[in-house]
């Protein structure tokens, strides 16, 4: 419309405009002395009616105008009326007013162009209708006010005057758009001018200087009574007013469509304590009150004329209004066209869960759908570039298309035609220049088709592309929000689908990830059994440990003190099997607590081929070849190489014992793994082999599958554990009749990760006296009498505690030049006593050897920090006597 265009052209001058509009009611002239005081008079209740007539006779102009104007309103009188008196008095005080106001208001304010003449005319005779309602509703409410409601309803729309004077081109804008969106008078003038002519006429008020209560009919008559000031002195006059004003807009058919004049009329009546009949038959008595006054404004004194005048504009605005609705339904069937076809594609749509049943239910939805005779809707994948989509062409046929984009998007057919229609070919080829990320639904149109793009970043692109029928083409605006809610739609089930493919890839995930976990919970509780067995191994070991010294001990003195060669060869035999068992309880306890690695930087070719010169001998005696195939690129690493040792001799150990029977060849393999900055080590025979169902226990403690005394079941379970405490791997793979190979992985360097053991420090020696003097602490009364026959036999004083209570205080009376140390024992172990030595300034110097059956590793270290000697429970009677000098001599030093 060119109002929206003029509004728009006008929108940052309305400001501006304001500015001008006032500085042109400032320009107005100002009104006569002998006008405003003649008006004033009028006004007054107590007015002297010789007083105003001389005040009015004053002005020759005025006086000439009051009497055309009496003359003519009092036709078929028998003579004329020659003065002002005679006229103020035949016509009375109220049509005096009448007279002064159209004079006043009608001289000073011009009218120009004819449709403004029009309008104006229809505005005054809506103002003489407002002051004849407010006289009569005065009348009866408050009739004090009666003179001033009367001149507050014929000025109060003075404002609309003002603008059609200043700005007419504004006004008849202001009429056009009320008419065509149905909006009241103020509505329309905020949309084009930012104010409203209440302000307007307010501010001319000022200037003219009328009284405050003018004024306020004239800026608050469209207010709602809440906004009214009630302690106002002037509230009464405003709401009859504003009341006269909405009654009379009834009278004369001037209320818009979405007027809320009922619920304002309802609020001033009950205001003013007027009930719906007394209104009524106001109506009535202001149409005569209205005919009798309007040939003071030059007004058809005949509102049916009017009424006429006004039905014939409101049928031409209907006929107009009608052409216009007709246009309007024909767009709307087309939008519930579209909506119908967007109700139906949300409920095709709503349970796809694929791509393929989503082109699937778009084409079919399309179908029969004339309004768009081709379409198409495709994806363009962002990893993989594919791109997917659905072609209908009219309406019916569709088919699939699949193929993959370059960088660039642009699409890579297999066949150059692809049976397409031209235009949707080169929509395809240019989509490049519309790839975008943005979740927003893009709009744009390249003839004929309107096209809506979305995506989502890193996921995917999609289009819909329309081609309308010609019948759809003339409202494009209609067609781009139609359609765009069909591409919202798309785009929801589109990343639903996508949403639902990921769903089903996590749920193929999370059932990998529970039977992984099923697979580690059952190597878990594997695992405790092992520490349970561990933990079992090794209270046993103590409890063994224990009777077996005591029975080693006692055999070694009776072998000692045997004469018989044949019995000394019994008790020598009962030693050897003695000392089997103790090497059997030393490599449970090596597997149930491995000790922590003596990391030191080492070769591990030097470390292999010491292993492998043990067994040599071996070798030749059951035809093992041995093959080295070592990597030059090996560099040294850290480890323990006595750990190490121990787990290569048995695996190539291991490997002997398959090749006992048929002999074969052991390759030992090494390989530098640079990548991951560690050192392979294979150890390959050609031996029996293992059975599949027994490699899963192979590392198992007690677990062999060698002929009964070849070994203990306690080598690859300990290996296992001395690789582990490395943070490497070993592994093994077995085919039964062919060999068997085992692969150790070690990192080249582990000291961040495994803390070096801290050297013990040395201490100072006691000396000696002619008789060295023993103290022996053990809570095991066997284990005491056999060290204390050994040690006296030996020539030493030896005295004895049942615990560490007793030993510390024997050590507290008494000195003595060595202790001999159990670990564990009631009431006080063995370590709280030797730290409290070490802390003692009488005793820090004593050497002490400590025996033991169990130490842990952590006991074994502190017991090295405390510069202490270890000999473990069996002991051999010549390695205890060799410990004690030992000890004694640095006493000595």
């Amino acid at each position: 419309m060119g109002i929206d265009r003029d509004r728009q052209a006008r929108s940052s001058g309305i400001t501006a405009s304001l500015r001008s509009m006032i500085s042109h009611i400032e320009e107005l002239p100002v009104l006569p002395t002998v006008a405003v005081r003649a008006l004033t008079l009028s006004m007054r209740d107590d007015v002297d009616l010789t007083q105003l007539a001389r005040v009015m006779e004053a002005d020759p102009v005025l006086t000439a105008k009051i009497l055309r104007l009496v003359n003519n309103a009092q036709a078929g009188l028998p003579t004329r009326v020659g003065t002002v008196k005679q006229a103020v008095a035949l016509a009375g005080l109220n049509q005096v007013r009448c007279a002064l106001l159209g004079v006043l208001v009608k001289d000073y304010l011009p009218e120009t162009e004819p449709k403004i003449a029009d309008m104006s005319k229809l505005l005054w005779t809506h103002s003489l209708v407002t002051a004849v309602l407010a006289d009569l509703i005065a009348a009866k409410t408050f009739p004090e006010l009666r003179e001033t409601a009367f001149v507050g309803g014929l000025l109060h729309d003075i404002g609309k005057l003002v603008i059609m004077d200043i700005f007419p081109d504004i006004a008849l804008q202001i009429d056009e758009l009320r008419k065509e969106r149905c909006l009241s008078t103020m509505e329309a003038e905020f949309k084009i001018l930012d104010t409203d002519h209440c302000t307007v006429g307010k501010i001319l008020a000022q200037h003219w200087k009328l009284p405050e209560e003018l004024v306020d009919c004239i800026w608050l008559h469209h207010h709602r009574l809440g906004s009214m000031d009630r302690s106002s002195l002037n509230w009464e006059v405003t709401a009859i007013v504003s009341l006269a004003n909405h009654l009379a807009k009834e009278m004369l058919c001037d209320v818009p469509e979405r007027s809320n004049e009922d619920s304002l009329i309802e609020a001033l009546l009950t205001a003013l304590n007027l009930e719906q009949a007394e209104v009524a038959a106001l109506r009535g008595e202001a149409r005569r009150e209205y005919e009798l006054k309007a040939a003071f404004f030059d007004l058809e004194s005949d509102l049916s004329i009017v009424f006429h005048q006004i039905i014939q504009k409101a049928n031409r605005s209907l006929a107009e209004l009608g052409i216009e609705l007709d246009v309007k339904n024909t767009r709307l069937s087309k939008m519930n066209a579209l909506l119908g076809l967007a109700n139906k594609i949300g409920l095709d749509l709503g349970n796809v869960h694929n791509k393929t049943d989503l082109f699937q239910a778009l084409a079919q939805a399309f179908n029969g759908f004339s309004a768009v005779p081709v379409g198409i809707f495709y994806t363009i994948d962002h990893e993989t570039r594919e791109l997917e989509g659905v072609v209908w062409i009219d309406g019916g046929r569709k088919r699939r298309l699949l193929c993959f984009t370059d960088r660039n998007g642009t699409p890579i057919w297999e066949q150059t035609d692809q049976n397409l229609p031209p235009d949707l070919c080169r929509i395809l080829a240019n989509a490049k220049q519309r790839l975008h990320y943005d979740r927003t639904i893009a709009q744009s149109f390249s003839s004929p088709f309107l096209i809506f793009s979305f995506g989502m970043e890193n996921c995917y692109f999609a289009e819909l592309c329309i081609s309308l029928a010609q019948e759809y083409r003339p409202h494009p605006q209609d067609n781009f929000t139609g359609f765009s809610q069909i591409a919202q739609l798309l785009r929801s089930s589109l990343e639903n689908v996508l949403l639902f493919e990921s769903l089903q890839c996590k749920k193929e995930d999370l059932a990998q990830a529970l039977w992984r976990t099923e697979q580690i919970n059952h190597q878990l509780i594997q695992t405790e059994r092992l520490a349970a067995v561990g933990q079992l191994a090794a209270g046993a070991a103590h409890e063994i440990n224990n009777p077996l010294a005591i029975i080693s001990a006692r055999a070694q003195l009776l072998e000692l003190k045997e004469q018989d060669e044949k019995r000394k060869q019994e008790l020598a035999l009962i030693s050897v099997q003695i000392e089997r068992i103790s090497k059997i309880l030393t490599n449970l306890m090596d597997f149930a607590r491995p000790a922590p690695p003596n990391l030191q930087k080492i070769n591990i070719h030097l470390v292999l081929d010491r292993v492998l010169e043990l067994v040599a001998t071996n070798f030749r005696k059951y035809k093992i070849t041995l093959v080295k195939q070592y990597d030059d690129r090996i560099v040294p690493i850290k480890a323990d190489p006595n750990q190490l040792e121990q787990v290569f001799l048995n695996l190539i150990i291991n490997a002997q014992h398959a090749m006992e029977e048929k002999g074969g060849q052991l390759t030992v393999v090494t390989e530098f793994l640079a990548n991951q900055q560690a050192v392979l080590i294979r150890i390959q025979d050609q031996g029996v082999g293992i059975a599949r169902e027994n490699l899963k226990k192979i590392f198992d403690p007690f677990f062999s599958t060698k002929a009964e005394g070849k070994g203990t079941g306690l080598g690859l379970s300990t290996s296992l554990g001395i690789i582990n405490n490395h943070f490497g791997k070993i592994d093994i793979d077995s085919t039964p009749g062919k060999g068997t190979t085992f692969s150790v992985e070690l990192p080249v360097d582990i000291s961040a990760l495994r803390p070096m053991q801290s050297e013990a420090c040395t201490s100072s020696a006691t000396s000696l006296g002619l008789r060295p003097r023993i103290l022996v602490v053990d809570d095991e009364e066997h284990i005491r009498d056999v060290l204390k026959e050994t040690l006296e036999n030996e020539g030493f004083e030896v005295m004895t505690a049942n615990n560490g209570n007793m030993g510390r205080d024997m050590l507290e009376a008494e000195r003595f030049d060595l202790l001999l140390l159990d670990i564990k024992m009631p009431y006080r172990d063995g370590l709280s006593l030797l730290r409290e030595l070490r802390a003692s300034p009488t005793n820090a110097g004593l050497q002490v050897l400590v025996i033991t059956g169990t130490a842990s590793p952590d006991e074994m270290g502190e017991i090295a920090n405390h510069s202490c000697k270890c000999l473990r429970k069996p002991f051999h009677i010549k390695k205890l006597l060799a410990e004690v000098h030992f000890c004694l001599r640095k006493t000595d030093g």
